[in-house]
């Protein structure tokens, strides 16, 4: 029966949100919480963030905020493993934790009917995890294998490189999963130190999708969530201004491939060239038209996998090209990579191209949000970054104002700084 009901979530959870109305509101220990309200199927998405996360993470402690989530979902001081398990089961409902470089956040998915079921779990979760040891130990065990895991992909094998060296010692230089000795020090005092911080009312926003009226929301979030203590609020960490020169950094990797990964400083968030790098990253990378795909690897036939990424950070992000090759085509790679990032900094884009890249943009961007996970969790993203939830339905029409003068300026401004370069060659490559 459980299963049925699990696959019958799933199923809900896949169809479309039809649309909805946005609301918010605040509870009486000042917690703000977005709501869509959607009309059709009764699912809800109910997703609690917080700002606090691998930005605020250091050295010793990295890791902890993936380690700390994670474990939520396990236990709570009023309920076993076992417990919890069966109380989010009999409900039929998903409960996951997932951690980023600017926010964490705890999800749980349901029927409508079990809201204040779901509720009164869900701020069980929130308020008193166990951070039983044994799940503590199990936890670490799957963190590191999953460090060792990204070893065996040449992309995350890059990518590691390129953030590492890019950033130094600030925040973002390392994976969310943190260090294997990070993640091996970490004690229990500080786990409840870190969800102190982390999940108290100063901090947190709630995030709901789906089909239930105002009222009953509003009374179970009350009634469940209205009880969060306050605590320190969130301080952005510190970002020192880096005086990057051109390098290149060769990695040895244990693949018969080789990988380039080619790199520059670019804005964050709130710039006024985020929308246009967006669009620019749409432009050489993402779809099948694009010109480093058409460039590299059809006409050229120098590349197997090749796309761009242009991260949205809080703080200091980057725009990198990356590609998989044959390591006879290195160098001729880099000299017409470099030849295509020049021509979009000295040379008008089409009309027409740029029309079909905001017509690709907007399709996805549609899809990507008709479902009320997915809408619970755009809507709660946006406003803990920063730009207000409102922000997620005026998007679109910011990508309709990049113009093609727009397209080149700040094409100029990213692709005329200095460059980091990573170059992971085949172990046996004794170049």
């Amino acid at each position: 029966m459980k299963k049925i009901l699990f696959v019958l979530l799933f199923f809900l959870m896949s169809q479309t949100a039809f649309g909805g109305t946005m609301e918010e509101f605040t509870l009486k220990n000042n917690i703000k919480v977005v709501f869509n309200k959607t009309d059709g199927i009764e699912v809800i998405s109910m997703k609690v963030f917080t700002p606090v996360s691998v930005l605020c993470e250091n050295g010793s402690n990295a890791g902890i905020s993936v380690l700390a989530s994670n474990l939520m979902t396990k236990s709570t001081k009023n309920r076993s493993n076992e417990v919890l398990a069966k109380d989010v089961d009999n409900i039929g409902a998903d409960l996951s934790a997932n951690t980023d470089y600017d926010m964490s956040f705890i999800n749980m998915s349901f029927l409508s009917e079990y809201f204040d079921r779901a509720a009164e779990i869900f701020s069980d979760v929130i308020q008193n995890p166990a951070f039983d040891e044994n799940e503590i130990a199990t936890e670490k065990k799957n963190m590191i294998a999953g460090l060792n895991a990204r070893k065996d992909s040449i992309f995350n094998t890059a990518l590691d490189a390129f953030t590492e060296n890019f950033y130094k010692d600030m925040p973002y230089a390392l994976t969310v999963l943190g260090k294997e000795e990070s993640i091996n020090a970490i004690t229990l005092e500080q786990l409840f130190e870190w969800h102190k911080y982390s999940f108290n009312s100063s901090n947190i926003i709630i995030s709901v999708s789906g089909n239930i009226d105002k009222k009953t929301l509003q009374n179970s979030l009350e009634k469940y969530f209205g009880n969060v203590g306050s605590g320190d609020k969130f301080k952005n960490a510190e970002f020192n201004a880096l005086n990057r020169k051109s390098e290149t950094l060769e990695v040895k990797g244990k693949f018969n491939q080789a990988y380039i990964m080619l790199g520059f400083s670019a804005p964050d968030i709130k710039d006024k060239d985020f929308v246009t790098l967006k669009v620019i990253s749409t432009v050489l990378g993402g779809r099948m038209t694009s010109r480093l795909f058409t460039e590299l690897r059809e006409k050229l036939g120098l590349a197997y996998e090749v796309n761009s990424i242009y991260p949205s950070r809080k703080n200091e992000s980057f725009f990198t090209v990356y590609i998989g090759l044959d390591k006879k085509n290195i160098d001729s790679t880099l000299k017409r990579i470099d030849e295509i990032l020049t021509d979009l900094c000295e040379n008008k884009i089409e009309e027409q191209e740029l029309k079909d890249t905001k017509t690709y943009i907007k399709g996805l961007y549609i899809m990507d949000r008709q479902t009320v996970w997915k809408k619970s969790y755009y809507y709660g993203w946006r406003e803990i970054m920063g730009q207000g939830y409102k922000y997620d339905d005026k998007y679109l029409e910011d990508i309709e104002k990049v113009s093609i003068e727009d397209i080149r300026e700040t094409a100029r401004r990213i692709f005329k700084q200095n460059s980091l370069t990573v170059v992971v060659r085949p172990t046996a490559d004794k170049r």
